[in-house]
């Protein structure tokens, strides 16, 4: 595969000089391409490390909004089970009965929220993941950022020499 370096001579009309190696001081083609496959090698990374950290965003939001199910699922069963159990409760010394938000099967309750408990660990699983997967994205970055600068240094230290 070969790789040449391009600029746009007009923008408006979109005329492109593809430019020697001669004219470009860039006269070891296997520099050039070691420096053109880094370049690319990084820009795949950053996409990849920028995809992975979205993901992320998006794992952790969607933990947060399970958790707070999950709570809210344990609430009501633990409401129901007290009215079920104790009886209706009042509120700070007022004798007017609380409406209960958990009317129903305690069953039902209690299989809700083992459900929500169980859906909050999946999502902390696949947030956990998520966060790694970027982890490890953002060290790829790091990884073939160092490798861009040392075919760029490689290729500045050939010039210098051939200068």
């Amino acid at each position: 595969m070969t790789h040449a370096l391009s600029v746009i001579d007009h923008a408006e009309n979109h005329t492109y000089h593809q430019p020697t190696f001669e004219e470009t001081g860039l006269n070891d083609p296997i520099a050039h391409c070691d420096l053109i496959d880094a370049a690319h090698g990084y820009a795949r990374a950053a996409q990849a490390a920028d995809e992975a950290v979205e993901a992320a965003r998006t794992s952790a939001t969607t933990l947060v909004n399970s958790d707070i199910e999950a709570i809210e699922a344990i609430n009501v069963e633990w409401e129901a089970k007290a009215v079920h159990y104790w009886g209706p409760r009042n509120e700070a010394g007022f004798t007017a009965e609380v409406k209960s938000r958990a009317k129903g099967d305690l069953d039902a309750f209690n299989q809700a929220a083992e459900m929500a408990s169980l859906r909050y660990q999946q999502c902390r699983a696949a947030s956990l993941r998520a966060e790694l997967n970027a982890e490890q994205a953002t060290h790829a970055v790091d990884a073939a950022q160092a490798r861009l600068v040392e075919a760029a240094s490689r290729l500045t230290a050939r010039k210098a020499m051939t200068a």
